[in-house]
């Protein structure tokens, strides 16, 4: 994993943010590679939160290789997420307290709290991780999940299909730049092939997107 991270380091002379925090988090993956006779669940809060600065900091990957291996380390860090249970998650990325959410209709402390609830704070979150980082109120995790889904978008364009945010926003009937409709309302978008790929329309029509 190390040279594929310094692989896609910044080159530039002056130190970046990036480059500190990835050096941080290599650093905790050496100490453990050293004592690997040790608990793991002593270097992987400290890899975890290195680890999403590293994400959070990293500009946009100017390349599908470049995206490609951005997802990969996105994904590896998920799945040291899922490991801990909501308490050890909420000690390394605590809830933002604001509490106003249901005054706006936002996510706030007490909506992430609700849903800590519903899992149990004691079991490990597992499969529930991506549902978990989008229910989860804390800046650095808001902005960990939108890279995701940005760099997902982006491995999807070089691939030819349409990025996650605007196959969303057609299956929900929604007129976007790079699909259109059939007689029946079926939409479409054209893959790199130049062939016409149906889209998977919403199920919930009862559901409308809100314009701000």
């Amino acid at each position: 994993m190390e040279k594929n991270i310094l692989s896609y380091n910044h080159q530039d002379k002056e130190i970046s943010k990036n480059d500190l925090y990835l050096n941080a988090f290599l650093r905790v993956m050496d100490e453990y590679k050293v004592n690997q006779t040790e608990d793991v669940k002593i270097y992987v809060p400290r890899a975890i939160y290195y680890g999403v600065k590293v994400v959070v900091t990293y500009p946009k990957p100017e390349s599908q290789q470049e995206a490609l291996w951005y997802f990969e380390f996105i994904s590896a860090i998920k799945g040291m997420m899922s490991l801990l249970t909501p308490n050890e998650f909420m000690n390394i990325f605590p809830i933002t307290k604001n509490y106003d959410g249901d005054k706006y209709g936002m996510k706030d402390y007490f909506y992430t709290r609700d849903y800590i609830r519903t899992l149990g704070t004691n079991h490990s979150i597992g499969e529930n991780i991506s549902d978990f980082l989008w229910e989860y109120w804390n800046l650095d995790i808001l902005d960990f999940s939108v890279k995701y889904f940005s760099c997902l978008s982006d491995l999807r364009r070089y691939e030819g299909h349409l990025g996650v945010f605007e196959e969303f926003m057609a299956s929900q009937g929604q007129k976007t730049t790079n699909t259109f409709k059939n007689s029946k309302g079926q939409a479409f978008y054209i893959n790199k092939n130049g062939k016409p790929v149906r889209i998977a329309m919403s199920n919930h029509p009862h559901l409308k997107l809100v314009k701000s």
